[in-house]
């Protein structure tokens, strides 16, 4: 994510388009994260232990065995905490919103009376050290130059990355593995897994033989563009295997997983190499009366053929259990799809 400029983000209501402008990729390296997703390598977790030593994408980090003054200056930490019975004292903004198409439901009840320490872009710092935390989960991409050290100065930073298919849960395995709570993550992981492969199985026809376009609007409803496999926007729809349409001349930023240019409405036509257009759930009126006189937009395939629907809500997954939900909601949009197709 970065700085948003429009509808449906991981920040306040409606400005996700924007937001995800570049995704660097970081790897995560050999002495990060196993592939059995113990991001944390618990060298000193024996009973009594007063720190642990964990690795995160940067390299090994000193933490309390036992943290609990934990403060979350990334929009994903919180949701994987609260699912792990581990109230934050410290969050980004936004969690006091109840808008369904930000997080579900339980997130915003956990943590809506939480302190705030501005957006996960524009960080007050000085909010973070007034709640002594003991421990810092931050994206470090979206840090402003020299922030991090502040940050170091005050506790233990675990840094966090999630660019590309399936990065969101090494990243989910790590916050986990980072607060000694491994085997639990994992069970939640295995039930995310065990959906989405009821999913795949399900749908295995309509996924087959159809390429998707998920897309919404950019700043005054003058723009659009699309999102990739990979991009935190579709997770869900990354799970069940999901085919998306690739990019035209003109839409690839240059960078894995960014979301497209946002291109003008004109240019709306490029959406022809798409059997299935899914609208970000927010976009309704944007569908059906921006475009609703839109010659271009009305002889899409995919409108013509009337496989136009909405994508889920909250669809910025930042947990497993989060990340389950997504799928049952999922579930509902596929069937849909599913009974169009067979129409």
């Amino acid at each position: 994510m970065t700085r948003p400029r429009t509808s449906a983000a991981p920040q306040p209501r409606r400005r996700l388009l924007a937001v995800a402008a570049a995704s660097l990729v970081a790897v995560l390296g050999a002495s990060s994260c196993s592939a059995s997703g113990d991001g944390a390598k618990e060298a000193g977790a024996g009973k009594g232990s007063a720190t642990r030593t964990v690795t995160d994408i940067a390299g090994e980090v000193e933490v309390p065995a036992e943290p609990k003054r934990i403060v979350s200056v990334d929009f994903y930490s919180p949701a994987t905490l609260v699912d792990l019975g581990v109230k934050p004292v410290g969050v980004v903004e936004g969690f006091d919103s109840d808008d369904p198409d930000l997080r579900p439901k339980r997130y915003h009840d956990a943590l809506k009376d939480t302190p705030t320490i501005g957006m996960y872009y524009e960080l007050n710092i000085e909010a973070v050290a007034q709640q002594n935390p003991d421990m810092i989960f931050a994206e470090t991409r979206f840090l402003r130059k020299g922030e991090l050290k502040r940050l170091q100065g005050i506790a233990p930073v675990v840094q966090l990355d999630a660019a590309g298919v399936g990065a969101w849960k090494e990243r989910t395995l790590m916050i986990g593995a980072a607060i000694g709570k491994s085997a639990e993550i994992k069970k939640q992981a295995a039930v995310f897994e065990k959906r989405a492969d009821e999913l795949k199985t399900k749908y295995a026809d309509v996924l087959a033989d159809n390429k998707i376009a998920v897309f919404a609007y950019g700043q005054d409803k003058t723009t659009w563009g699309t999102y990739p496999a990979g991009h935190f926007y579709v997770p869900a729809w990354d799970a069940v295997g999901a085919k998306f349409r690739p990019y035209t001349e003109g839409e690839h930023k240059g960078q894995e997983g960014a979301v497209s240019e946002w291109l003008s409405l004109e240019q709306i036509g490029k959406l022809d190499n798409a059997d299935i257009l899914l609208h970000a759930y927010g976009a309704k009126d944007f569908v059906d009366e921006t475009l609703a006189d839109n010659t271009v937009w009305k002889n899409l395939p995919a409108v013509k053929n009337g496989m136009v629907f909405r994508n889920i809500p909250a669809s910025v997954v930042s947990s497993f259990e989060w990340g389950t939900e997504s799928l049952d909601a999922l579930d509902g949009v596929l069937a849909q799809i599913d009974e169009k197709a067979r129409s």
